[in-house]
């Protein structure tokens, strides 16, 4: 009997060597989540029981990022065949003020970690929280309306405040304002002659 080289190479893998093998690439990688109200109530989010089976294996911790960089760890709960978001989930949802009828878009990137894109009930997608803020009430929030905008000061004395752009001198720079019509004038003379 020939003993060729490649079957030596299967003896050799990486399994037999008790080495442990890349994560293979999961069938399944993306899944999206319709928020019910049970799921606001119970605090947990179940993940698709085809994703489950068919998906990845990730650990006993996941990770979910937003599109600008959000992350959050979650402590995965198994019950039986199901897997749920369980511990840090209801924190999560809170910052990004998901509620019933917002549908969350899943993306499996890579060690237990996913991408998820949130739309709320229009269909559009959320403006995310740069960082996780508790915006509370204060008695200083009462003069906003004599300042113009929250946060901004009058432009009526010409201060000059940084961040403050004056519309007539943004206007005057213009570059739209220093065009030659040369082109116009050609194409009359061509028009003419």
């Amino acid at each position: 009997m020939k003993t060729t080289r490649r079957s030596s190479v299967r003896n050799t893998s990486a399994a037999s060597n008790g080495r442990l093998k890349p994560e293979s690439e999961p069938a399944m990688k993306k899944f999206i989540k319709i928020i019910l109200q049970s799921t606001i109530k119970e605090k947990m989010m179940k993940i698709p029981a085809r994703f489950v089976r068919c998906g990845p294996k990730f650990s006993d911790n996941v990770t979910i990022e937003t599109p600008v960089g959000f992350k959050r760890s979650i402590r995965i709960k198994r019950i039986g065949n199901e897997v749920w978001f369980e511990n840090g989930w209801s924190e999560f949802a809170e910052a990004h003020s998901i509620s019933k009828g917002h549908f969350l878009f899943f993306h499996y990137k890579e060690n237990s970690s996913f991408l998820v894109t949130i739309f709320d009930v229009s269909a559009m997608e959320i403006d995310y929280p740069l960082d996780k803020v508790n915006v509370i009430k204060s008695d200083d929030d009462d003069d906003d309306e004599e300042k113009g905008f929250s946060g901004f000061e009058n432009s009526d004395n010409n201060d000059s405040s940084e961040g403050v752009i004056d519309l007539d001198e943004l206007l005057k720079m213009n570059p739209r304002d220093n065009i030659k019509s040369e082109k116009i004038t050609l194409i009359d003379d061509d028009v003419e002659g």
